[in-house]
C-alpha cells in the first residue's frame, strides 16, 4: 500500500491532535506543579506552527524531481516528527497524563498509517527524542501517577493501538480492493473497446444504453447495399495470405470510410464483401425525405466504390504488389426486420427481409465496376442520379424484378449529388437540399 497516498488525507486529524495539545499546554501553567511560563511557551508555539511548517516542507518535497520511492520519504518524516514532539514535551516537563495522552496518539496514528514497522520505528525515535529533551529541562521532580490512574492508561493504550491495528487492516483491505478493482476496469474497458470494432456503432450505442434489455425484432425500411470484390478469388490462389490480408484489409477499410461518409453503416464484412444499411429515416423526421436520403447514400457509396480501388492499386503498385481488382455493386429499398436471432448461447444481431437477399443477387448480377438498383431505388431517387433504362432480369428465389443500372461517374469526394454526408447533413426542406435533376433516361 501506498503510505504517501494516506499521509495527506490525515492532515485534519494531524492540526486537530496538535491544536488539542497546544491547548492542554496553555492550561498546563494552571495546573499546581506544572511547567514554567517559558516551557508552556514553547510547547505551544511548537504544536501551533510546526503543522503547517511540516505541510510546507512535504510540499517542497513533493515538487522536487525524485524517484517513487513507495512513501519511504514519507515514513522517515513521520518518525522524525515523532521524535521532534516529544523532545519538546520532554523538554517542557507535561504532567504524565498529559504526556502520555500525547505520546499514545502518535503511536496510534503510526500503527493505522503503515502497521507494525512504523510504529517500531516511531517509538524507538520518540524514546530518543523524549530523553534528549527530558535531559535538556531544568531540574523537575517527577512524579509517579496513582495506580489507578497508571492503570487506565495502560488499558487506553492497549485499547487505542488495537484499534489503530484494526484500521490499518481495513485500509490495507480497502487499497487491495481498489487496485484490483482499477485493474478489472481497465481490463474491461481494454476488451470494449476491442470488442467494439466487431459491432456496428449503432448496436453498441443500444447495448451500451440497455446492457439488459433485448434487442427485440422491429420492422424498418432500409436501403441496402451489398459491394464485392471482383477478382478476389484468382488473387486469393497467386498471393501469400500475408500480403492478400493485408490486400483485403485495406479494401474493407477504405470501404468502410466510405459508407460512413455517406451516412451508411457496415452492418456485416462477408468475406471480400460488405453489407452496409442506410437508415436516413433515423436522423430526418420525414419519412419520405429520409427514404430518399437513404437511397441516395446508397447508390453514392456504391459509385465512390471503383474509385476507391483506383487509389489503393496505386499503393499496392508502390509496394510491388500487382492487384487487379474491381467492384461491382447492387442496391434495394424496402422494408427489413432487426434483431437478435439466436439462443441464450450465442446471439447475433442481424437484418433479414426481401431487400436484403435483392441487394446481394443484383451485385452478383451487375456488371464489372457496376451498380445495378431495384426499382423502389430507382423511384426514391427520383432523377437525383443518372440511370440506365429500366429492363427486367430473372433472378434465383426472387423471380423477375425490374432494375437499373447506374449511369455516369460517381461526384467529387465520392458522394453523389444531394447526399450529404452523415457530418453535415442540411434539412431536407431547405434550398441547400434541392438536388438538380439532370435528363432521366426512360
Amino acid at each position: 500500500m501506498r503510505t504517501r497516498r494516506l499521509f495527506p488525507r490525515t492532515r485534519p486529524f494531524r492540526y486537530a491532535g496538535f491544536w488539542t495539545l497546544a491547548l492542554a499546554c496553555a492550561a498546563q501553567p494552571f495546573t499546581p506543579g506544572g511547567p514554567g511560563p517559558w516551557q508552556t511557551g514553547v510547547c505551544l508555539t511548537f504544536c501551533l506552527l510546526w503543522p503547517p511548517l511540516a505541510d510546507l516542507l512535504r510540499r517542497a518535497a513533493a515538487g522536487a524531481p525524485r524517484r517513487d520511492d513507495g512513501g519511504r520519504a514519507d515514513r522517515t518524516g513521520y518518525v522524525l516528527e515523532t521524535a521532534a514532539v516529544l523532545a519538546v514535551l520532554g523538554w517542557s516537563a507535561l504532567p504524565v497524563p498529559a504526556l502520555a495522552a500525547a505520546v499514545l496518539c502518535l503511536l496510534a496514528g503510526a500503527l493505522a498509517l503503515a502497521g507494525p514497522g512504523l510504529l517500531a520505528w516511531s517509538a524507538a525515535a520518540g524514546a530518543a527524542g523524549f530523553s534528549a529533551g527530558a535531559a535538556l529541562a531544568p531540574a523537575r521532580t517527577w512524579s509517579a501517577p496513582p495506580p489507578g490512574d497508571l492503570i487506565a492508561l495502560l488499558l487506553m493504550t492497549g485499547f487505542s493501538l488495537a484499534v489503530a491495528a484494526l484500521a490499518y487492516r481495513q485500509t490495507r483491505r480497502l487499497h487491495a480492493g481498489r487496485q484490483a478493482l482499477a485493474r478489472r476496469t481497465a481490463e474491461l474497458e481494454r476488451l470494449t473497446a476491442r470488442m467494439e470494432r466487431y459491432l456496428p456503432p449503432s448496436l453498441t450505442a443500444r447495448l451500451v444504453a440497455a446492457p439488459e434489455a433485448p434487442c427485440a425484432w422491429e420492422r424498418r425500411w432500409l436501403s441496402v447495399a451489398f459491394v464485392d470484390l471482383v477478382g478476389f478469388t484468382a488473387l486469393a490462389e497467386r498471393l501469400e495470405a500475408e500480403a492478400l490480408a493485408t490486400v483485403l484489409d485495406d479494401c474493407l477499410a477504405a470501404l468502410a470510410r466510405a459508407a460512413e461518409r455517406c451516412g451508411g453503416e457496415v452492418s456485416k464484412l462477408l468475406g471480400d464483401g460488405v453489407l452496409v444499411v442506410f437508415d436516413a429515416a433515423a436522423d430526418v423526421p420525414d419519412s419520405a425525405a429520409g427514404r430518399r436520403q437513404g437511397a441516395l447514400g446508397a447508390v453514392a457509396f456504391c459509385r465512390s466504390a471503383p474509385a476507391l480501388l483506383g487509389d489503393l492499386s496505386e499503393t499496392w503498385s508502390r509496394r510491388g504488389e500487382l492487384v487487379d481488382l474491381a467492384v461491382r455493386g447492387g442496391v434495394a429499398s424496402g422494408y427489413c426486420t432487426l434483431g437478435d436471432r439466436g439462443g441464450a448461447g450465442r446471439l447475433d444481431f442481424t437484418l433479414v427481409g426481401s431487400p436484403v437477399n435483392l441487394a446481394s443477387r443484383l451485385q452478383g448480377r451487375a456488371d464489372r465496376g457496376g451498380v445495378l438498383i431495384d426499382a423502389a431505388t430507382a423511384a426514391l431517387l427520383d432523377g437525383a442520379v443518372r440511370l440506365g433504362p429500366a429492363r427486367e432480369i430473372d433472378l434465383r428465389g426472387l423471380g423477375p424484378q425490374r432494375v437499373h443500372a447506374v449511369a455516369g461517374e460517381p461526384a467529387d469526394g465520392g458522394g453523389a449529388a444531394g447526399v450529404p454526408r452523415r457530418a453535415d447533413r442540411v434539412d431536407p426542406g431547405s434550398p441547400s437540399a434541392i438536388v438538380p435533376a439532370p435528363a432521366r433516361h426512360s
